[in-house]
């Protein structure tokens, strides 16, 4: 790390020169002496291979930017580098050519990103180093050793403490009463264990809308989400213990609630208070720390919409951990995903979130719905399609609104060879329900016949 030190009208000067700044330095330390070299100095030294010279590449900065009259300047990151952002950034901003100093892939071509607030986005080299005086002025210079390019050291995964999923803590010490934690003699996460998982939030921080000359509105800042409960359960299929919860933590908030948005989290007021709350409370740090133990465990976390919960927590889950339920039953075509009530009551004959949401329901739905797919796929991709089509037209006749299902009597629908039979030959009911995570009660969806839905042409459907 460099300190800049850019004090004076010369110094600003230099600093706007073109190529100024060395994106590789070397560095020979010699009998107490300290000399640095770059550009042809470098190559010269490299070449004759005379001095135990250590080169350092250019990875990031930071740099003071002036806004203007009577604004005051602020900093921003720029960074040189493939930076682990969620699937949407990726697939949107960089190309599979955009790696660099932190990809294990070597490249010519560097990814450098400007880091503004909560705006990222890719920038040009000659951007990013270039420094205009009146208003861009580098402050902190950060190289890394040339050998630690495209390097990625994982032992340190071989030795994490994960002590802290096996017992309860919290600072209000309230007994367990919607979950239990693991055995670790017999529970142990593994490498492709499945977790099912659902987080719930408050509003912290009300969204800042600016409306530009024109009348059109723009974001200035998003609405501040923060986590206020998260629950985790086991998912590995078969076992006695499937669906049932090991983490149910409530958050401690540090800062004002602005909104519980009790509605959609089924948070309340006292939920979150120490001296108040029936809950198992915990800080957001120990909250944090079980899901990034279970992320570096290797588990595959099931759920509905997680990418976005995982962008408000603050943490990054490769998408090979992911089985996310809102992309198993979505054709991109179509141009919009279903919501978790609408394939819960058509796939699963249940109504959820009546009322406030519960994160248990939630991640335990998510769990049913992907061992529904599991099954119906194992019968062939092509039944699987005709059944999510099936869920696309008949959401289009309910509006994607789920009406009361009819509660009837008769023989539950469950997912063994007979129903997926029913599902192959476009007839019976429309609900499908694993039996071993509970049924639906026996209800069925109002359209009661998958019509269609894999019958041979000219067939009765």
């Amino acid at each position: 790390m460099i300190n800049a030190a850019i004090n004076t009208p010369d110094a600003k000067q230099l600093w706007a020169t073109p190529g100024w700044l060395p994106e590789k330095i070397g560095v020979i330390v010699d009998g107490g002496q300290f000399f640095c070299f770059e550009g042809e100095d470098l190559q010269l030294h490299l070449q004759r291979n005379m001095h135990n010279i250590t080169v350092y590449e250019l990875v990031g900065m930071v740099a003071d930017i002036d806004s203007g009259e009577n604004q005051k300047s602020h900093l921003v990151s720029l960074i040189n580098g493939l930076i682990p952002f969620s699937a949407e950034f990726v697939a949107n901003v960089l190309t599979p050519r955009t790696v660099a100093l932190s990809s294990p892939t070597p490249t010519s071509e560097p990814a450098w990103h400007l880091f503004n607030d909560f705006l990222v986005r890719k920038i040009q080299k000659t951007d990013a180093l270039h420094f205009p005086p009146t208003w861009k002025l580098p402050s902190i210079l950060a190289y890394q050793i040339a050998s630690a390019s495209h390097t990625v050291d994982s032992s340190w995964k071989d030795n994490l403490d994960t002590t802290l999923l096996y017992y309860d803590w919290s600072i209000n010490h309230r007994p367990a009463t919607h979950h239990r934690v693991l055995d670790p003699s017999t529970e142990a996460p593994l490498a492709g264990t499945h977790v099912a998982i659902d987080a719930e939030f408050v509003s912290l921080a009300e969204k800042e809308i600016a409306i530009k000359s024109d009348g059109t509105r723009e974001t200035i800042r998003p609405e501040r989400l923060g986590l206020a409960r998260v629950s985790v359960l086991r998912g590995d299929r078969g076992g006695a213990n499937e669906g049932l919860p090991f983490i149910d933590d409530y958050i401690t908030v540090s800062e004002p609630v602005i909104d519980l948005l009790t509605q959609y989290s089924g948070i309340h007021a006292d939920d979150l208070d120490p001296r108040l709350s029936s809950h198992n409370l915990v800080p957001l740090k120990v909250a944090y720390k079980k899901l990034w133990l279970l992320l570096n465990l290797g588990v595959v976390f099931v759920g509905h919409g997680l990418p976005k919960d995982f962008r408000t927590i603050n943490i990054h889950v490769p998408k090979t951990q992911v089985l996310d339920t809102v992309d198993l039953f979505y054709i991109k075509s179509r141009g919009r995903k279903l919501s978790l009530r609408f394939l819960a009551w058509f796939l699963l004959k249940e109504e959820i979130q009546r009322g406030e949401h519960d994160s248990i329901e939630d991640a335990r739905t998510a769990l049913r719905l992907v061992r529904c797919w599991e099954e119906v796929r194992a019968k062939g991709e092509a039944v699987l399609g005709r059944l999510v089509e099936e869920c696309y037209r008949v959401g289009r006749e309910v509006g994607f609104r789920p009406p009361p299902l009819l509660e009837v009597s008769g023989e539950a629908v469950g997912v063994g060879d007979k129903e997926v039979e029913k599902v192959e030959k476009g007839a019976g009911e429309v609900g499908i329900v694993d039996e071993n995570l509970g049924s639906g009660g026996g209800a069925v969806t109002p359209v009661g016949r998958m019509a269609g839905l894999s019958a041979p042409p000219g067939g009765s459907g």
